[in-house]
């Protein structure tokens, strides 16, 4: 079962989500899409309605989705926790591609997340990526001194950035093979992170979008069987 759960972000905008409910699940799943995807990449809500089999799963649209600003993405994710963590027992937060990047940074806070995982997260703005984001990231540098929403955003992720806070337990899915985003951003956030508890999956079968259902299935049964464990 699916209802529509909308969350007023401020007085001109809403955070618009589905929540995917499970009754016999005291999970919260909230899964963050990539950048200028929405709750409605096929990707995502099929990745959803899997999940939905075993937990409860929340898709919402970042508010910002057209224009990347990552102090926003982490007050609608806090805001989306703040709905709905005391109906739940656990948190888990989900983060995609650049949705894994406002998903880290979010994590490195006071938040009451109990788990995360990243699906193929593009984290540095040194490591490879296709050249549709190598050159958003070349001309936030370039901008940097004129525009002070870009100044902001490189800075808020400067002050944030700090692996070794991360100390809840962290999956890390990375696609062996991916061509949009180097897979050293997983790996290497992976190895830096200061959880204990903490697991890496590389696979060399599924791509960066998971395009097939078969990659979706096979991403899922992955998430499954660590929040299972």
């Amino acid at each position: 079962m699916t209802k529509k759960t909308n969350i007023v972000y401020d007085k001109r905008q809403t955070i618009y989500g589905d929540l995917h409910v499970n009754q016999k699940s005291s999970t919260l799943i909230i899964l963050c899409h990539g950048f200028q995807d929405s709750k409605d990449t096929f990707a995502i809500k099929r990745l959803a309605e899997i999940l939905e089999n075993e937990f409860n799963v929340y898709r919402f649209t970042f508010t910002d989705r057209e224009n990347p600003y990552l102090p926003v993405e982490e007050e609608n994710i806090a805001l989306v926790i703040k709905k709905f963590r005391s109906s739940f027992k656990r948190i888990v937060i989900v983060g995609a591609s650049l949705g894994g990047l406002s998903v880290f940074l979010t994590a490195t806070g006071d938040l009451p997340i109990d788990k995360l995982i990243l699906i193929n997260p593009f984290v540095y703005l040194h490591k490879k990526v296709i050249w549709k984001f190598r050159r958003m990231i070349l001309s936030m540098f370039i901008l940097y001194p004129f525009v002070k929403k870009i100044r902001d955003n490189l800075n808020y992720y400067y002050q944030k950035f700090h692996p070794g806070r991360i100390s809840m337990p962290a999956l890390f899915i990375v696609a062996g093979n991916d061509e949009i985003v180097s897979p050293d951003h997983g790996k290497s956030l992976f190895q830096q992170i200061g959880s204990k508890n903490k697991q890496l999956i590389i696979d060399d079968v599924v791509d960066h979008g998971l395009s097939k259902e078969s990659f979706r299935k096979r991403i899922a049964d992955d998430v499954t069987n660590w929040l299972s464990k």
